[in-house]
């Protein structure tokens, strides 16, 4: 933990991807990590990790310059509503977030597209027989 959480749930181990875990990895190479620097953070290339508020300027600043208007805390919507609709469970989606109550991510964060609405009702079956 580098820094203190805003609530004790956010006190949490988070699972990575296995994809990511090989991005890193590969990563590491590129930048030829050593001994000298293999403990330094990936964002700030320093031992000390970079100012939570200095990613999200960082953040605004590039989506500025692309053209399109979003903020950083998006990016938390669209993690919640692209692993519900990954079919992850709720219950892990929350954890995830440090949500200490899975209503919180379903209500708040989880936003279902119409083709991901589409999906799941057609999951029912209809009738047999029907009218030919």
């Amino acid at each position: 933990m580098i820094f203190d959480p805003k609530t004790n749930s956010s006190k949490r181990v988070v699972a990575i991807p296995n994809f990511l875990t090989e991005y890193l990895e590969a990563y590491s190479r590129i930048v030829n990590v050593n001994e000298e620097n293999q403990n330094n953070f990936i964002l700030s290339n320093k031992p000390q990790a970079i100012e939570p508020r200095n990613i999200q300027r960082q953040f605004k600043t590039l989506c500025n310059k692309l053209g399109f208007m979003t903020n950083f805390h998006t990016l938390r919507h669209t993690f919640a509503t692209n692993c519900i609709s990954q079919e992850i469970d709720a219950k892990t989606v929350s954890e995830l977030l440090g949500h200490s109550n899975i209503s919180t991510t379903l209500n708040r964060y989880v936003h279902p597209s119409i083709e991901y609405k589409k999906t799941q009702i057609n999951k029912l079956k209809g009738p047999k027989n029907v009218v030919e």
